[in-house]
């Protein structure tokens, strides 16, 4: 068993996996009715972390619309974005542990943080070189972005499944 294993193990005992369950909700609140609504404002639309799709010139233009406001804001959402997905991928790979009694499920969710911290990276990048465009790493998190929410999407169906199945036995 390695370290991440023994992580998730531990944190599948029922109040680490409530407690991380609340956090969760907590920085998904947080997002939906302070960060988000705040770049949108500015912006006129939400950050691209959020969006399933949105090419390089979608981004670009995004960017140059908000203006120094949405790329300081943006940079706020990425800094607090540097910790939800440990939260939510910790939750969710404990989840399916616990689910799955020890079974292999709960990788999902470490590919779904890996590709949300890709998308982080690439944004932050993004951001950091501004105004100078990198194409690179606006394609990289074009991909990354409907990767994560592809991967977050097979871990809830996943969850139930194993929910649904439990409740079967």
């Amino acid at each position: 068993m390695n370290a991440v294993e023994k992580l998730v193990a531990e944190s599948a005992r029922p109040l680490v996996l409530w407690t991380l369950g609340a956090v969760t909700v907590i920085f998904m609140a947080a997002f939906s009715a302070v960060l988000t609504p705040a770049i949108e404002q500015v912006a006129g639309g939400p950050p691209p972390d959020v969006v399933l799709w949105q090419s390089p010139q979608q981004f670009a233009a995004w960017l140059v619309r908000g203006g120094a406001e949405v790329r300081r804001l943006y940079g706020w959402f990425l800094l607090a974005d540097t910790f939800y997905p440990l939260v939510y991928g910790l939750f969710f790979a404990a989840l399916l542990w616990k689910l799955s009694m020890g079974g292999k499920a709960w990788h999902l969710a470490v590919y779904a943080v890996l590709a949300d911290y890709l998308e982080n990276a690439m944004h932050a990048v993004i951001l950091w070189q501004y105004p100078r465009f990198p194409d690179w790493a606006a394609w990289v998190a074009a991909v990354a972005t409907p990767l994560k929410w592809g991967l977050l999407a097979v871990v809830l169906l996943r969850a139930a499944y194993l929910w649904w199945q439990g409740r079967r036995r």
